[in-house]
């Protein structure tokens, strides 16, 4: 799993922490699923350099919520999943935040949050955020030894 999806999937379990997680696209296409699950998906945008030491990773995220149905008065409706803990969570850390699973540290650019609810079946949220990547350090031989020639004259 990468580190961008395992991020989002902390994301989602500390904001609906009884909600199933679904991150595989074959079968959310499939329909084989019940619900109330979320689905998560992550898309790299793109990488640019930021720093001699670290990169740049900005990269969209899908967010799928979807409801269950519940008997109402003998007609089955579905019961909507709030995007109210996700908003408050994200608000509360300023739009930043921390991988539980390996720490991942992303800022999400709180103007392009889009929650779609024109779906009577499921609630879409989506956004875009970025996050740095170290650049790994050549290995470099180091000296621990040194060698004194003195000479006196």
């Amino acid at each position: 799993m990468n580190r961008e999806l395992s991020c989002l999937i902390d994301l989602i379990n500390e904001a609906y922490p009884d909600l199933a997680i679904l991150d595989s696209l074959n079968v959310w296409l499939s329909g084989n699923f019940k619900p109330p699950l979320a689905f998560i998906q992550t898309q790299e945008v793109t990488e640019r350099g930021n720093t001699l030491s670290s990169y740049k990773i900005i990269s969209d995220a899908g967010i799928v919520l979807h409801h269950c149905k519940k008997k109402i008065g003998g007609q089955e409706v579905f019961e909507s999943i709030s995007t109210e803990p996700l908003r408050q969570l994200l608000r509360r850390d300023r739009y930043s935040y921390r991988g539980k699973t390996d720490g991942l540290f992303i800022n999400i650019d709180n103007t392009t949050i889009r929650v779609r609810s024109d779906k009577k079946d499921r609630t879409e949220v989506t956004f875009r955020f970025e996050y740095l990547v170290s650049i790994p350090k050549a290995p470099v031989e180091k000296i621990s030894t040194f060698e004194f020639e003195e000479e006196w004259s």
